[in-house]
């Protein structure tokens, strides 16, 4: 009961948010030092039947996958099956093509693959076709020479890294999830391509977004989010989006078991349970060589180290487009994670983090 107090504090806090209609339903879940301290969620998952959130709702939350994708590539590392320093060719053969037979594993993890772009045109039925999708990040010619300019891989980084995982552990992206990150900690609510069977037994969010603008997806004049992706609430609402398997973005979480898994990345892990060798986690937070963001970033894999998360390498994770976040403080063993289905540019997101911040000084 020693974190109580605060656990009833941040129940208030996101249920007056969804009552007072700043937000329409979500979840937070807060580890410290190993300890589930904070589980709370509050509002509505789906306003059409006006279905309450629980702690067990499924939240599509975008880019916060690539952070689970990113620690099953270390994991690997971690096993000896594949090397930072080693070229993608080497275990996945096809990639060698149109000037990218030297692009290495950590240029996928951070980044600098120099094949962020996807053509505007291409249809949703594509991207949900993981072998077609692989064979075209197969055929794809970089952008600018390998390492030398960090653009950020909004969904080709998921074929990428995915294809790697698949051919470095034999076994499909979605099995070694379970094997490797899942059944160790118990967890039973995170997929990435999730099958049309497991999903009828779940409850998941539908998400809302007002005033969308394609313009807030622009990369430096890259196209990254094809035309079939706009609006994002409204692709990412669709069964088969979220049945396909693209690890940059579908993956489908409640916020105990993003947090439960930082938990696991961070020293000593979580009920003994430690995803990463600590010399694994030290490499895979390390900065990236192509500094470009005021901050500094950490994008070895495990996301960025943003600005407003305390900016600095000892914060380590990856947000999602409109709000959903996960990530952990290897300073202060604390673990955050939100999941959320009302995007916009006024959440709450990080007005609930510097209050957690504040409760635990």
């Amino acid at each position: 009961m020693k974190y109580q107090a605060i656990q009833d504090k941040m129940q208030k806090m996101l249920t007056d948010i969804t009552a007072g209609g700043r937000d329409i339903g979500m979840q937070l879940a807060v580890y410290h030092k190993g300890e589930l301290i904070i589980n709370a969620w509050a509002g509505i998952s789906d306003v059409s039947t006006k279905t309450r959130v629980t702690e067990h709702t499924l939240f599509p939350a975008f880019s916060v996958t690539k952070g689970i994708a990113a620690t099953m590539l270390h994991i690997l590392a971690d096993k000896g099956k594949l090397d930072y320093e080693q070229r993608v060719c080497e275990i996945w053969p096809e990639f060698a093509k149109n000037g990218k037979e030297n692009i290495l594993i950590r240029h996928a993890l951070d980044h600098t693959a120099g094949i962020p772009n996807l053509p505007m045109d291409i249809a949703a039925a594509q991207l949900n076709d993981w072998d077609g999708m692989c064979g075209f990040i197969e055929d794809m010619k970089p952008l600018w020479p390998t390492g030398e300019r960090q653009e950020y891989h909004a969904i080709t980084y998921g074929w990428i890294v995915g294809r790697i995982i698949e051919l470095a552990s034999g076994m499909p992206f979605a099995d070694f999830l379970k094997q490797e990150v899942c059944d160790p900690l118990g967890i039973n609510h995170m997929f990435i391509g999730i099958t049309p069977e497991t999903m009828t037994a779940h409850s998941i969010a539908t998400l809302y977004e007002h005033g969308f603008d394609k313009n807030n997806l622009n990369t430096n004049g890259i196209i990254t989010i094809p035309g079939c992706c706009m609006p994002m609430c409204g692709w990412i609402n669709q069964p088969a989006s979220v049945q396909a398997c693209i690890p940059a973005v579908n993956g489908l979480f409640n916020a105990h078991s993003l947090a439960r898994h930082y938990a696991a990345l961070l020293p000593g892990g979580v009920d003994g349970v430690s995803l990463l060798s600590e010399d694994t986690l030290k490499k895979a937070t390390a900065a990236s060589s192509v500094e470009v963001r005021p901050d500094g970033t950490s994008t070895f894999g495990l996301g960025y180290a943003v600005g407003g998360y305390d900016g600095n390498h000892s914060v380590f994770g990856h947000g999602g487009y409109g709000g959903s976040n996960a990530l952990a403080n290897k300073d202060t063993g604390m673990v955050f994670a939100i999941t959320k289905n009302q995007f916009h540019m006024e959440s709450a997101e990080m007005e609930i983090y510097n209050t957690v911040q504040e409760l635990l000084r």
